[in-house]
């Protein structure tokens, strides 16, 4: 696998030039790149690749959607979700659009103090059927995997359908900073209180972070020195593995999805990151 700046003009995925000699920006830089962004191992057994251009043509779309819906700067969507490639996509769109995101720690049930939230981006919608944010619901899998397949809130909009009917190209405002910078104001949802806590949430909770037989976290993530490797099994999008993600696209460099709890990688998923050729682990 090769960096995502090999075939930007002026050879650097934070920036290189255009032919007029304009200076990219980080969403521009993206998009120009043919190569890979996103790989997605864990889709039900399927590789699931994003170059740059189709991931940043998902984020317009849903930066687009999310303009439709009234949803901009000042705007707060609470993210609901497991690790995979739509969430990244999604992930992306919501920087693009400049609003401001938090992460849900666990999809077992809405928490009682979500704070100020516009929108709810879910893939368990019917746990916020009573949210009274707007409320959207994103399947797992494949292109054409649409969430409704499965029973939704009435008044839930359903991502994956709506998404694909908005323009490819994004004009409203790029955000004044840096696409790391944009990240750091992104914010975990604090956790009920573990008497609040019932056993489907406990197990959910475990799941989200696996511990060695020490009880000791196992990482979600790893840098290596050409991309990065996100064990996706149970786990959810969270604030520290969003920033991941983020720095690593800018430096312009893929992110790698694997179906494990943990980079303590099994023989498959290590000989699939070996095929990534995203080289040594960074200590």
């Amino acid at each position: 696998m090769v960096n995502l700046g090999t075939n930007l003009p002026g050879g650097a995925a934070r920036g290189g030039n255009d032919p007029s000699g304009r200076r990219l920006t980080w969403f521009e830089a993206i998009a120009a790149s043919p190569r890979p962004a996103v790989v997605d191992h864990a889709a039900g057994g399927d590789r699931i690749e994003l170059s740059g251009r189709v991931l940043a043509n998902w984020a317009a779309k849903t930066a687009n959607l999310l303009d439709v819906e009234g949803h901009g700067p000042g705007s707060t969507i609470l993210v609901d979700l497991p690790l995979g490639w739509k969430s990244l996509a999604l992930l992306l769109g919501a920087a693009r659009a400049g609003v401001q995101v938090r992460f849900a720690t666990a999809s077992s049930s809405a928490p009682a103090e979500s704070g100020p939230v516009d929108l709810v981006v879910s893939g368990t919608p019917g746990a916020w059927s009573e949210h009274p944010a707007d409320l959207w619901a994103v399947s797992p899998g494949t292109l054409q995997t649409s969430a409704a397949d499965a029973e939704l809130p009435s008044h839930a909009l359903d991502y994956a359908a709506e998404v694909q009917m908005q323009a490819d190209q994004c004009h409203l405002p790029l955000p004044g900073t840096s696409l790391p910078s944009l990240a750091e104001s992104w914010e975990d949802l604090p956790a009920p209180p573990p008497a609040e806590q019932g056993p489907e949430v406990t197990t959910e909770h475990a799941a989200q972070h696996p511990t060695d037989d020490a009880g000791a976290a196992l990482p979600r993530w790893s840098r290596r020195e050409r991309g990065l490797v996100v064990a996706a099994a149970g786990g959810r999008l969270d604030r520290a593995t969003a920033r991941a993600v983020v720095e690593t696209w800018d430096r312009g460099h893929p992110v790698v999805l694997v179906p494990e709890q943990d980079t303590d990688l099994s023989g498959a998923s290590a000989r699939l990151v070996d095929a990534e050729r995203l080289g040594s682990q960074c200590r």
